[in-house]
């Protein structure tokens, strides 16, 4: 039997309306498929890295149209390129970051071969030993093991090396009997490696160091390679490590998170230098999240270590930088610098002459933490510390800062 079923008459003007709509929802799909997909930022400036000056930021161009827009301050980059250049080292490396929130305020790095780029892995990447600036390591895992800034030891030489006879008491020879805190001010060779050699272990300086990043890539948005160590175990050979000799590496990018790290009273910040992205349609692009400010020294042990890098340029081995020697006053009016210099000649095959000064300003209330590098051809040239300081002296003057450090 043949079955009836009701035949469903439909609108004309609903077929029609129902048409468009599947015209209009293929549309949709090819526009999509043909819109270009928003550029790779993170590979755009791993591998191109130009930005240009927008007022007072920097922002990187990418090839859809859009930008990254970065946490470059555009006048303290400038500042730090032009330092560089003046100082002139066969290679070398400027950082400044914001103690508060880990900013990057400024990036530059500067080969004599090429001294029109501003060759960031330079100041991103650990090509230069750590020298004395490994002294602060140090003396943070001796205040670890109740060592105080006080603690006295009498020795003898230290000044450019450090001997057998250093770590044994020889009382014929040592005629001077100085403190820990003096010893990391001057970048006393003999009193950082005889305490070393009394109170560590390849297990301890070790532990100290990987808690302050060493063998681990600083986070940036821009690639970095790790500050590297290597512990002996024989007593000289530690010792001597201990003292910034060898066995060690840094970058000035980890240099400025060790000082900022300080600074903060021993929390380590998430270094960060992209603010927002957007992309050729003017859309914001997601960041990823930043890891949090995490405590890697114990509060003690870092207003210990700042109050000793106070002494490096106040009266230490940073004082010709930062003090008029005529008049003794400050350089910087008004303001306290905590820093520590490194020094280091004929230790590998490059062949330079390693300069460094890492630090913190003002001393008693941290804003800015720093780093600069220098690999010279001759000891005798420009110093990294004077450097610094007028890195420190730009910002400084730089802003509306002018006015607010002018009146104190």
């Amino acid at each position: 039997m043949r079955r009836l079923v009701p035949r469903l008459l439909v609108p004309r003007w609903v077929i029609a309306l129902g048409a468009f709509a599947v015209m209009a929802s293929v549309g949709a799909v090819a526009v999509a498929l043909r819109r270009t997909p928003p550029a790779d930022w993170r590979h755009a400036i791993a591998t191109s890295f130009t930005p240009r000056a927008e007022g007072s930021h920097m922002v990187e161009p990418l090839s859809d149209g859009g930008r990254v827009e970065l946490t470059l301050d555009a006048e303290m980059q400038h500042a730090a390129e032009r330092l560089l250049g003046e100082a002139d080292p066969i290679q070398g490396a400027a950082v400044l970051v914001s103690v508060d929130d880990g900013r990057v305020l400024a990036l530059a790095g500067r080969h004599r071969n090429a001294p029109q780029t501003n060759d960031v892995r330079l100041a991103t990447s650990a090509w230069a030993p750590a020298a004395s600036v490994f002294k602060l390591i140090t003396t943070a895992a001796l205040l670890g093991e109740n060592v105080t800034p006080e603690t006295r030891v009498c020795y003898h030489g230290g000044v450019h090396s450090v001997e057998a006879d250093n770590l044994e008491d020889h009382p014929e020879l040592d005629k001077r009997c100085k403190s820990l805190g003096y010893g990391l001010a001057k970048s006393q060779n003999a009193i950082l490696a005889r305490l070393a050699h009394d109170h560590l272990d390849p297990v301890k300086l070790e532990r100290a160091a990987r808690a302050l990043g060493f063998g681990e890539a600083p986070a940036l948005e821009l690639p970095t390679t790790a500050s590297t160590l290597s512990l002996p175990s024989d007593p000289l050979a530690f010792a001597r490590v201990a003292a910034g000799f060898w066995n060690s590496s840094l970058s000035a990018l980890h240099g400025a998170l060790l000082a900022a790290t300080i600074a903060r009273g021993g929390e380590m910040p998430t270094l960060h230098m992209v603010e927002r992205v957007v992309d050729g349609s003017g859309r914001a692009q997601p960041l990823p999240a930043r890891a949090a400010p995490h405590r890697a020294l114990p509060a003690s042990t870092a207003d210990s270590l700042a109050r000793m890098m106070v002494g490096t340029t106040e009266w230490g081995s940073a004082n010709r930088a930062f003090r008029d020697r005529s008049t003794g006053r400050r350089r910087l009016e008004g303001v306290r610098v905590a820093g520590k210099t490194g020094t280091l000649t004929g230790h590998d095959d490059s062949g330079l002459a390693y300069s460094w000064f890492v630090g913190f300003a003002p001393a008693n209330h941290p804003q800015v933490a720093f780093a600069v590098l220098l690999g010279r051809a001759d000891e005798a040239d420009v110093r990294a510390a004077e450097v610094a300081r007028a890195l420190v002296a730009s910002w400084l003057t730089s802003g509306d800062r002018a006015a607010v450090f002018a009146t104190r």
